[in-house]
């Protein structure tokens, strides 16, 4: 009996997800500071507010960040609320990514919001939570609620170093680690009100099967009650696209999760800048950097996430899509942007929401 009751919960579970729309969308986070700074943006020949334009090419989810206390003031708490209000808006869903930090928060970095810095681990598990619920009910309260949560970025070393740092696997790395995420997941929980707000863990390791697998396993015994993998997936750092395909392939069935390719990004120009100039020699064989490229590489990313997931794969955002330069400054990631120097629109946007 324990064992009929227990595939039904799964059942039920699966057929809840499997009734969720596929995600196609990106962090668009920068919007407020490229319009400060004089950024716009243009679909099919017509300037358009950015948000209503993605939503025209058939997307249907942006993520936001939120820093705690960012020294700019961007991607802050008001910030994050004004974007979800435009957002929705718009008719786009919102997820939140919580970095849990005042910059930027990924593998190599993972340091505690300057306000944090002192606090006990009791203290800091108790500011997680209690950060986390006050974003989330404010969001709620604006009529703005999240559709997803990602409780860290990138935390495949942890999060809040030293206190959450995962080095090893050491038992009380990982105990650590794992009472930090609940504190945030317990957040979304007492945070969301009538809503269901999805749980996400995000990982870097989207062409890395066998570090995922050591992750997970590894946070399983903790208990930690999340709803969705996320992985980060740049062919240029994390591997080609068969080492993508299996471990999609591997994940989902394994640990009956969906999953997200949570960030992802190819460039559509081969006049790159020094900053970036060593990913071309990493690209996939067959998808130059061009915009022709840069669309056809992201169908692949799409159809892997939807094909050769074991029917887990649920979504793909495109990371900084709307990042471009502009007279008043130069962002060397505009060319992995999904938009030109001019602000004009490429193939890969509509590629995203599934038009082409």
């Amino acid at each position: 009996m324990k064992g009929l009751l227990f595939l039904l919960v799964i059942c039920a579970a699966q057929l809840g997800f499997s009734q969720r729309p596929f995600l196609r969308g990106g962090d668009v986070s920068e919007i407020p500071e490229e319009e400060a700074a004089g950024a716009k943006y243009f679909y099919k020949g017509q300037q358009e507010d950015p948000l209503k334009l993605l939503k025209q090419a058939g997307w249907n989810y942006i993520r936001l960040r939120i820093w705690n206390n960012p020294k700019d003031g961007f991607c802050d708490e008001s910030h994050t609320l004004a974007m979800a209000k435009r957002a929705k808006a718009a008719g786009l869903m919102v997820g939140i990514d919580f970095h849990y930090s005042d910059y930027w928060a990924d593998p190599g970095k993972q340091y505690k919001p300057a306000a944090w810095k002192n606090l006990s681990f009791e203290d800091l598990a108790k500011a997680v939570h209690d950060y986390t619920k006050e974003v989330v009910s404010k969001l709620v309260a604006h009529g703005t609620p999240p559709y997803m949560v990602q409780v860290g970025n990138e935390i495949g070393a942890g999060m809040l170093w030293p206190d959450g740092k995962i080095t090893s696997a050491d038992p009380n790395e990982w105990q650590r680690l794992s009472t930090l995420l609940k504190a945030g997941i317990q957040g979304v929980h007492d945070g969301q009100g009538a809503n269901h707000i999805l749980t996400m863990i995000h990982l870097e390791r989207g062409g890395d099967n066998s570090g995922a697998v050591w992750w997970f396993d590894h946070l399983a015994p903790y208990g930690v009650d999340f709803d969705v993998i996320g992985l980060s997936y740049y062919p240029f750092w994390h591997g080609h696209l068969s080492a993508l395909k299996a471990n999609l392939a591997d994940l989902g069935p394994r640990y009956k999760k969906p999953i997200y390719i949570a960030e992802t990004a190819y460039p559509w120009t081969a006049d790159v800048p020094g900053h970036f100039s060593e990913i071309l020699s990493k690209l996939e064989s067959g998808y130059p950097a061009t915009p022709l490229g840069q669309s056809q590489f992201l169908k692949q990313v799409i159809d892997i996430t939807k094909q050769d997931s074991g029917g887990y794969g649920s979504g793909i955002f495109y990371w900084a899509p709307t990042w471009i330069s502009t007279p008043q400054r130069s962002i060397p990631w505009d060319v992995l942007a999904t938009f030109n120097k001019d602000g004009k629109a490429l193939p890969a946007v509509d590629t995203i929401g599934g038009k082409n």
